[in-house]
C-alpha cells in the first residue's frame, strides 16, 4: 500500500480543483446579551470518564508511526536571539470538562477574552486584574434550551475594534447549533449580539463539530466539520464546510448574510479539517486562504491550499483547491508522555494555526519527532501560494526530553522583509508536568531557544483511563498595536488540594524584547476568579447502558423542581456530572438523574 500511495503523490505533485457548492442563508439575531445578565451560574459539566476520546481516533499502539529519516529537526538550543516572557498568569480554571480547548483574543486596549471548554474568562491586562468568569451555557441562557456548549473559539477584529465568539451546542442532527456572537463595542463585558446558525444546515442527518475562525477585512470565516451520528471519528466524518459571514451585520445586530461553501473536494474526496489563515500584521481581504492536509497520514507531504476569491456572493467569486507537497513529510503524532503510565491524546496532524504576511503563509500542527519518537511541532512555510505551483518548506521542532503539541503561531515582524513569528505550544514529559512554551522563527529554518512559560504542578488525571485529553487547540494572537508582542493561552497541570490533578489555562505575554511589568501571578489565585465559583463543586458518577437523553434536575424538600441543570443526549459509558449549588440559598436539595426509561439515581445534597 505504501508504495502505491507514494507513487500517486509522485505522479500528481501539484494539482488544481474547483469543485464545490454554495448556499445562501439569512440568520436573524436571536438575542442581545450582556455579561451582567448572568444572574445564576451552576457551571454544569458532563464527562464520559471511560471513553477519553469521544467518537474515537486510531489506536496508535497498533500503527507504524515511523517518521521519515530525512526530516529536518530544529535545535532546542536555538540559533536566533531569545524571546522574552512578560505578564503571565492563571486564566480559565478547571471547568469540570475536558479537553481544555484554549483560545484567546486581546484588544488594542488590552481587554482579554480567554475561552476553554465550558468557560469564558475576562481579564484587563492594563491593570492586571481578573474581570470574572462565566460558563458558556449561562452566558447563552437567553437563547433558550441548550444541550451542552462546547468547542469555543474567540477572535479580535483590530479594524472594527470588536470581538467575535463562536461555540457549539448539541451532538445530534436534531440539537446541533453553531452559536456566533459579536460584541457591540470593544468592551467584552458589554452587549453581544447572538446568532444561532444551523448545525445541520442541509437537513441531511449531520451535526457540526470542531470550529475554526478568522477575520478578513469585511467578513468572519468559520470552518466546521459535518459528522454523521454514531461511529468512530474516521467513519463519522462527512465533510468540512466554510461559512462566510458579513461581520458588519453582526456588530450592528442586523440579520447575518452568509454564504455556505460545501462539497469542497480534491480528486473526488472531501477535504477534512480546513484551517482559516489569519492576517499577520493586520486583516486582509477580500480574498481568504485556508489550509488542510492528510491529518491521519503516516509520512505524508500533501498540503491543500484553498482560496475563496471574494466576499460572499460577489460576482465571479471562486473557490479553488490546490495540492502541493512539503519538503519534509509529516506523520500522525504519538500520544504524549506524562508521569507514566499517564498519557495525553494528540489526536492527529491537522493544521492548527496559520497566518499570511509578506507573500508567505506560515502554519503549524502536531507531528512526530523522528529523532526521539516523541510528539513534536511541524512548522511549514508556503511560498507562491497564489500561483499554480506553491512550494512548502517544512521543519520539525522537537526536544530530546519533552513532548511538544497543540501549537499555534502568530506574526511578530515589523517590515516587508521581516518574517518573524512566535510559535507557542504545550509541553510535557515523564519528569515535566504539563505546561506551555514558545520559540521564535525567521521562516528560513532558524529558531530561538525554547522559552519555558510555565510548568505544571502535577500530571493531569481527570479521566478514569490513563489517556487524558491535551487539546484540541491552543490560542495565540498578535497584539496588533504593539509590534513584537503576542498573547497566548496554553495548557497547565494544576494540583488542587492534595490529590486533585486537574488542568487549567495559563495566559502569557511574549515579546521579541524584554517586557517590563508584573510577571507571574501565583497559581493559588484560583484566585484569578473573584469569587472562585468552583470552591463547592459537586460531582456524581453513574453509568448508562444505552445512548439516550438524560436529564439532571434539582428539587427542594417539597419535591418542587428548582432547576433543570442539563438535558443531554449521551453515548453509553461511565459518566461524571459536575455542578455547583452557589446560586442557591442554604438548604436541602435533591439531584435526580433520569431518562425517559431509567432513573439512574437521586442524590441528597446539603448546602450550608
Amino acid at each position: 500500500m505504501k508504495a502505491i500511495y507514494y507513487l500517486a503523490l509522485f505522479l500528481f505533485p501539484v494539482g488544481l480543483s474547483a469543485q464545490s457548492n454554495s448556499t445562501n442563508f439569512i440568520i436573524p439575531k436571536k438575542a442581545t446579551i450582556n455579561f451582567s445578565d448572568v444572574k445564576e451560574d451552576y457551571f454544569t459539566a458532563l464527562q464520559c470518564i471511560e471513553k477519553p476520546v469521544p467518537g474515537g481516533i486510531p489506536d496508535k499502539s497498533k500503527m507504524n508511526l515511523n517518521a521519515p529519516s530525512n526530516a529536518k529537526i530544529a535545535s532546542p538550543s536555538g540559533t536566533l536571539s531569545p524571546i522574552f516572557l512578560g505578564k503571565n498568569f492563571l486564566g480559565n480554571p478547571f471547568g469540570n470538562s475536558t479537553p481544555n480547548d484554549n483560545d484567546i483574543a486581546v484588544s488594542n486596549n488590552c481587554k482579554i477574552v480567554s475561552v476553554s471548554n465550558t468557560l469564558i474568562y475576562f481579564h484587563d491586562c492594563v491593570v492586571d486584574s481578573s474581570k470574572g468568569v462565566v460558563s458558556l451555557s449561562a452566558f447563552s441562557t437567553p437563547l433558550g434550551t441548550f444541550s451542552q456548549a462546547f468547542d469555543p473559539k474567540v477572535a479580535y477584529d483590530p479594524i472594527a475594534d470588536r470581538f467575535a465568539l463562536v461555540f457549539l451546542n448539541g451532538f445530534t442532527p436534531a440539537t446541533s447549533t453553531i452559536v456566533v456572537a459579536f460584541s457591540q463595542t470593544n468592551d467584552p463585558k458589554g452587549n453581544w449580539n447572538f446568532y444561532m446558525i444551523p448545525g445541520n444546515p442541509f437537513n441531511n442527518n449531520l451535526w457540526s463539530d470542531y470550529p475554526m475562525i478568522s477575520f478578513s477585512q469585511k467578513e468572519l470565516f468559520l470552518t466546521i466539520n459535518l459528522l454523521n451520528p454514531g461511529g468512530t471519528w474516521q467513519t463519522s466524518f462527512n465533510e468540512t464546510v466554510i461559512w462566510q459571514i458579513n461581520k458588519a451585520n453582526g456588530y450592528a445586530g442586523q440579520p447575518l448574510t452568509t454564504q455556505l461553501h460545501n462539497n469542497i473536494q480534491y480528486a473526488g474526496k472531501n477535504i477534512r479539517n480546513i484551517c482559516p489563515v489569519k492576517g499577520g500584521s493586520t486583516l486582509y481581504g477580500p480574498q481568504q486562504y485556508f489550509l488542510s492536509n492528510k491529518n491521519f497520514g503516516v509520512n505524508c507531504d500533501s498540503v491543500f491550499v484553498i482560496d475563496v476569491s471574494d466576499t460572499a456572493n460577489a460576482p465571479g467569486q471562486t473557490l479553488t483547491v490546490k495540492l502541493t507537497n512539503a519538503s519534509v513529510p509529516y506523520t500522525m503524532p504519538p500520544d504524549a508522555r506524562q508521569t507514566l503510565p499517564h498519557l495525553f491524546a494528540t489526536n492527529d496532524a491537522r493544521v492548527l494555526g496559520a497566518f499570511i504576511e509578506n507573500n508567505k503563509i506560515q502554519y503549524v500542527h502536531n507531528t512526530k519527532d523522528p529523532a526521539t519518537n516523541f510528539c513534536a511541532v511541524y512548522h511549514g512555510v508556503i511560498d507562491g501560494y497564489a500561483t499554480t505551483t506553491p512550494t512548502v518548506t517544512g521543519n520539525i521542532l522537537g526536544h530530546p526530553v519533552m513532548d511538544f503539541g497543540y501549537p499555534n503561531i502568530s506574526y511578530v515582524g515589523s517590515s516587508s522583509t521581516d518574517h518573524t513569528s512566535i510559535i507557542s505550544f504545550n509541553h510535557c514529559a515523564p519528569t515535566v508536568s504539563a505546561g506551555c512554551s514558545a520559540m521564535k522563527s525567521d521562516a528560513a529554518g532558524n529558531y530561538s531557544a525554547v522559552l519555558g512559560i510555565k510548568n505544571g504542578t502535577t500530571y493531569v488525571d481527570v479521566l478514569s483511563a490513563t489517556l487524558e485529553r491535551w487539546g484540541d487547540y491552543s490560542g495565540s494572537q498578535r497584539k496588533y498595536n504593539e509590534t513584537g508582542k503576542v498573547w497566548m493561552s496554553g495548557y497547565y497541570g494544576q494540583l488542587v488540594g492534595t490529590s486533585a490533578r486537574r488542568h487549567a489555562t495559563w495566559i502569557a505575554e511574549i515579546g521579541l524584547n524584554a517586557i517590563t511589568g508584573i510577571n507571574e501571578v501565583k497559581e493559588n489565585e484560583n484566585a484569578s476568579v473573584f469569587p472562585n465559583p468552583f470552591e463547592n463543586l459537586i460531582s456524581v458518577e453513574f453509568e448508562n447502558k444505552n445512548a439516550e437523553t438524560i436529564h439532571f434536575k434539582l428539587f427542594d424538600v417539597q419535591c418542587k423542581e428548582v432547576k433543570t441543570l442539563l438535558s443531554e443526549y449521551i453515548k453509553p459509558g461511565k459518566q461524571r456530572f459536575s455542578f455547583t449549588l452557589n446560586p442557591l440559598p442554604s438548604g436541602i436539595y435533591f439531584l435526580k438523574i433520569f431518562s425517559d426509561k431509567v432513573v439512574y439515581g437521586t442524590q441528597k445534597l446539603v448546602k450550608q
